[in-house]
Formats: structure tokens, sequence, C-alpha cells
């Protein structure tokens, strides 16, 4: 065990995307035997990064999720009065973020492992260690709570710690201006408002198809009703009557018409993202017959939120007109 887990931080760049820095320090044993107590130049070349899914903290039944292979290395310059620190840098993706969702929604814990490839300069020798091979795979080991070593594995409160670091959760956090006021369609734009926040919580756990499926009962149980047109007698999903009258009569006269053609495209979009829904929710019993992506769920998400701000901020504007 030469190298120790020392926690994890979150760096996020501007024009990049963020990385999960996980530490790690050197045992003084390997220090005084490998750097034999003078100044070094340690030299990390590649490493490879695992992904595993784990029974629990002690890493019982790992399955190997993923692997991310032939990092780009770096060089730390050592001096024998401080402790020898690395720091790896994991890139972090949507892929990435799923699997540590998946992982989550199964029940067991998200585990990694780091394996390097390293050398040494030795500044007061200049040899190279080891020389023969100029090449050596080491790890970064974490004690498990049973006294063996395992992969790195991360707690539910440090999981929750690195999707909050990750401003994962921030990302999918909404603010609708909906105030409080007991007129029907602030009710309505209410109870969306607090389901979609039960939408934020599914999408930051992996429950894609929970998330889903309060986004179907958003559009058919508060944003529209079903009717039947006289003509053809067939059954269709409007506006309800409760916004669309409430933003006709706040709006001035001239721009009634204007407002009728758009509360009628806020209609159209509803039923089209209904019928997104139903291509992975049944629906008639809301049953899941396809699995969704994320994408599936966010453009659903994103897509209400933007109509419930509209809506909200329409009415607050010319209601203060």
């Amino acid at each position: 065990m030469a190298f120790l887990y020392k926690g994890f931080d979150v760096d996020t760049r501007l024009g990049t995307a963020p990385v999960i820095i996980v530490r790690a320090e050197a045992e003084q044993g390997f220090v005084q035997q490998t750097l034999k107590g003078g100044p070094a130049l340690f030299i990390v070349d590649k490493y490879n990064v695992t992904i595993y899914s784990c029974e629990d903290l002690n890493g019982t039944s790992s399955n190997l999720v993923s692997q991310i292979k032939s990092l780009k290395g770096f060089s730390k310059l050592f001096h024998p009065s401080e402790s020898l620190k690395l720091e790896f840098e994991i890139p972090v993706s949507s892929k990435l973020i799923d699997q540590i969702n998946e992982i989550r929604r199964r029940g067991r814990v998200f585990a990694l492992s780091i394996f390097f490839y390293w050398r040494a300069l030795l500044l007061h020798t200049f040899e190279v260690v080891p020389s023969q091979p100029l090449q050596r795979l080491e790890s970064v080991e974490k004690p498990s709570p049973r006294g063996n070593i395992s992969p790195i594995t991360f707690s539910t409160e440090e999981v929750n710690e690195l999707m909050k670091e990750l401003k994962y959760a921030e990302f999918i956090r909404f603010d609708v201006p909906v105030p409080l006021i007991p007129d029907a369609p602030f009710e309505i734009l209410r109870k969306s408002a607090g389901e979609l926040k039960r939408v934020e919580d599914a999408i930051a756990r992996g429950q894609y198809p929970e998330a889903l499926n309060t986004l179907r009962n958003i559009i058919m149980n508060h944003l529209t009703k079903e009717v039947k047109e006289k003509e053809e007698g067939r059954k269709k999903r409007v506006l309800r009557e409760e916004i669309c009258d409430y933003v006709l009569k706040t709006v001035s006269d001239r721009s009634r018409s204007i407002y009728e053609e758009i509360l009628k495209g806020i209609e159209n979009t509803l039923s089209s993202n209904l019928a997104h829904i139903h291509k992975f929710i049944k629906e008639d019993t809301g049953k899941l017959i396809n699995a969704p992506l994320r994408e599936d769920v966010e453009y659903v998400y994103f897509i209400l939120l933007s109509i419930l701000r509209y809506l909200s901020q329409l009415i607050l504007t010319w209601g203060n007109s």
C-alpha cells in the first residue's frame, strides 16, 4: 500500500468539462526507500481509471462498469521536507453521470480504481528510479471499513457531495415565479411547479421512468384536459380554459389575437411532448414500455419548465400593467 486515497475535489474550468480530482499521498516508507530521502522529480506517465459497482463500502462483489484509459500524466517536484502528494484528474461526461446514477438506482456503491505508471528522477544523484524497468505500475488504494484493500468506494454522503460539487443538481434546478394568489390558474401553475420539483429530484437520483411519469401527470392532470371534437368526435387535449381565460382577460385588447395564437402554440407543444412521453410510457396505463434516456427526460422537463415560467411571468406582467 504505497499510495493512499486522501479525498476528492471538483474543478470546473471555463470552456472545458468539469473534472473530479482524486487526491493521493505516498506512504513515508515508499518515499524513504524509493526516493532515498532527497529531492526528486516524480513523473506519472499516464494513468487508467476503472469504474465499479459494489455491494458495499468494503468493495464486495465489485462489477466493472467502464474504463477511462491512458489519461495524460503529470510531474510533481518532491522535497524531503514535504509529503509526496499526487492529484489525478477524471474528466466528467454525461455518460459518467449516468453511470453513477444507475449504480445508485440499483442500491449499490459507486467505486473507482486508479492505476498509473511512474518514474522518478533523483535530483541529488540524477539517477532514474526504477532503472529496470523504467516504468512501474502503481495504484491508489483505500482501506475498507473491514480493513482490507478495496477500490476507492464512495458513501452515499460522498456521492451526494460529489454531485453537488459537479453542480449536476443545480443544472436542473428551477425557479417559477408563482404568486400566492388563490385563483384557479395560479393553483394550476403552483401544483405543476411542485411536481416539477419532484421531477428534478428524480433526475438527480437517476430515476428517469419516475421523472417521465411525473411529467406526464403535469401535462395530463394540471395543464391540459381532454375534450371531444364536435365535428369528428375524436378526443384531444387542450390547454385548460382557466389559464387561457385568465391570460386573455389580463392582456390588452389590441394584443388579444396575438396571445390567442401563442396559447394555441403552447397547447400544441404540450400535445407534442405528451406524444414524446408516450413513446416510453404507455398512454392508457402509465406503465413503462421503453427505457428513456436522461436526454429524453430533460428534453420534456426543460420545455415544461419554460412553459410554466412563461405563463407565470406573462400573467404577472399583464396583471401589474
